[in-house]
Order: C-alpha cells, then sequence, then structure tokens
C-alpha cells in the first residue's frame, strides 16, 4: 500500500469538500452560493478521490447508484415547481415555513432550499456520471 499519506490527505479532503458544498447548499438561497456550485464542490472532492482510489471506489464511497440520485434530483427540483401552483400560485414561487424546535429557537426552511437540494443532487450525479464512465474507459482503477 503506497502513498499511504496521500490516501489519508485526500479522503480528509473529500470530506472538507463536501462538508464546504453542504455549508454554501444551505445558505445559497440568502447568500452566494446553491445547488450548482455546491455540486461543483462535492464532484471535484468526489474526482480527487477518485483519482487516488479509482472509479469503484468513488461509487462504493456514495452507496448509491448514480442514477438515483440523478433521479431524485430532478424529482425535488420539479416538486418545488409543483407546490405553489398546489396553493394557486405560479410555480417557483417561494413558500416558506416555520419549524419549531423550542419555544424560542425555530428553523425557517422553504422551497428554494427543496429546489438548491434537486440541483445539487443533479449536478453531483451528471458529473460523477461522466467521471466515473471516463474512468472506467481508460481502465482508472488503483
Amino acid at each position: 500500500m503506497k502513498n499511504v499519506v496521500l490516501k489519508k490527505i485526500i479522503t480528509l479532503f473529500l470530506y472538507l469538500m463536501v462538508g464546504f458544498a453542504i455549508f454554501l447548499l444551505l445558505r445559497g438561497h440568502n447568500h452566494p452560493g446553491g445547488g450548482f456550485i455546491a455540486g461543483i464542490i462535492a464532484s471535484a472532492g468526489f474526482l480527487l478521490y477518485g483519482i487516488v482510489f479509482g472509479s469503484d471506489a468513488i461509487l462504493k464511497k456514495l452507496g448509491v447508484n448514480l442514477r438515483h440520485i440523478t433521479g431524485i434530483g430532478l424529482t425535488l427540483s420539479f416538486v418545488s415547481a409543483l407546490l405553489p401552483m398546489l396553493l394557486g400560485k405560479p410555480p417557483l414561487t417561494a413558500l416558506w415555513t416555520d419549524l419549531p424546535f423550542t419555544p424560542d429557537l425555530s428553523l425557517t426552511i422553504g422551497t428554494p432550499l427543496l429546489f438548491d437540494t434537486g440541483v445539487f443532487m443533479v449536478v453531483l450525479g451528471i458529473i460523477l456520471t461522466i467521471v466515473t464512465n471516463i474512468m472506467e474507459e481508460l481502465k482508472w482503477n488503483s
């Protein structure tokens, strides 16, 4: 097992990049960020992981078929467009709700987060599908 240090650093780097991507995803509808850039950053982390460990390691680390990730993302984005229409509003109108945790603490979430999460999953699924297919074609398995 050569390059033990590189493998440990890349694994740590993957978790940092995915964590940062989730941070950008969650703050995207109020500040710069969002689903698209979060998906690109998470995909870059998995790409680096795949360069060191191979394409099979990416699929194993995710634990879910990439087509399922893309399909769930498309469904979430579609649902975020349909929910306002069910209430008689134009598609993609932002709907908000408060989730109370304690009498003093609540979390406000809305359909923009649902849409951004769908975009995140679509971008992640498509980019990783392309990357893993190219790596498999090149026989890039460590």
